[in-house]
This record gives structure tokens, sequence and C-alpha cells, in this order.
């Protein structure tokens, strides 16, 4: 299943080579998604991804997966006012999925994750791919047999 996502990626940095960065941009904005408000810091080998998830009754009811450059958030918000009448809505609430693409694949374990004051923390970790020795290989020379 890497191997697919890497081949994802690699078409997609092609398409931005060709086309210019900013040709995509474009697309994003016109399909931005209703789910929560997603900020990515980077340091190093090291990221930091915070959610907006106000009005979580139960932080057992948020799914957060990883698999490679992906981030996945699932669950439901809740604002139950009686009485009240909805004037203006700037953020929703109920069912949402975020899906965020990440600067770099991630590590799926160790990850931690936490839930304060309506801001959903992971801290996730550069996936450093191993460095197999290189080996010679033995070449017959057929011509001398």
């Amino acid at each position: 299943m890497g191997d697919y996502w890497s081949q994802m990626y690699d078409w997609r940095n092609k398409m931005n080579k060709f086309m210019g960065d900013d040709f995509w941009t474009d697309f994003q904005d016109m399909f931005a998604s209703n789910g929560p408000l997603v900020n990515l810091y980077e340091a190093g080998n090291e990221l930091i991804c915070t959610v907006y998830l106000p009005g979580i009754k139960k932080i057992d009811d948020v799914d957060v997966y990883i698999h490679y450059r992906t981030l996945k958030v699932k669950g439901q918000t809740t604002m139950n006012l009686k009485g009240y009448q909805n004037v203006q809505e700037e953020y929703k609430h109920g069912p949402f999925e975020r899906i965020v693409e990440l600067p770099f694949p991630v590590r799926d374990k160790p990850i931690d994750a936490s839930y304060k004051r309506g801001i959903l923390l992971i801290h996730l970790h550069r996936l450093i791919e191993s460095r197999e020795e290189k080996k010679r290989l033995k070449i017959t020379d057929i011509d001398e047999s």
C-alpha cells in the first residue's frame, strides 16, 4: 500500500513541475473542507498537528488515523443550547471527517495525542527509511570461461 501512495505523490510532484505549484492551490480553495481547522508545525524530524475541535463531549468519539503522509481525523462535535435558535454559524457542528496531507512520511508508532480546551494535539515523527548496506555484486566474465 505504501508503494501506491508514493507513486501518487511522485505523480503529483511531476504535475507540479509541469503545471506550476500554484495550479493546484486554486482547486484546493474550491474544494475546501468543512472539517475542523488544522495547523501543522515542523521542527527537524518532528511534526505537531493541532486540530480545532470545540464541542467534543467524549474524546473517545474522535478517531485519528495515520498512514504514511496522511492524517485522518473523524468524529462528531455537538452544541446544544436549548431554547436558542442559530443566527450565525461560522464553525460547523455535527459529524466531521478531515483528511490532511502531511509534509513528509511519518511513523505510525509511537504517536502521542492529547486533547485540551478544544484543541487536539498530535505529535508525529518522520519516517526514516532504513538505509540498507550496499553490497557489491560479483560479475562473472562469460568470455573467460
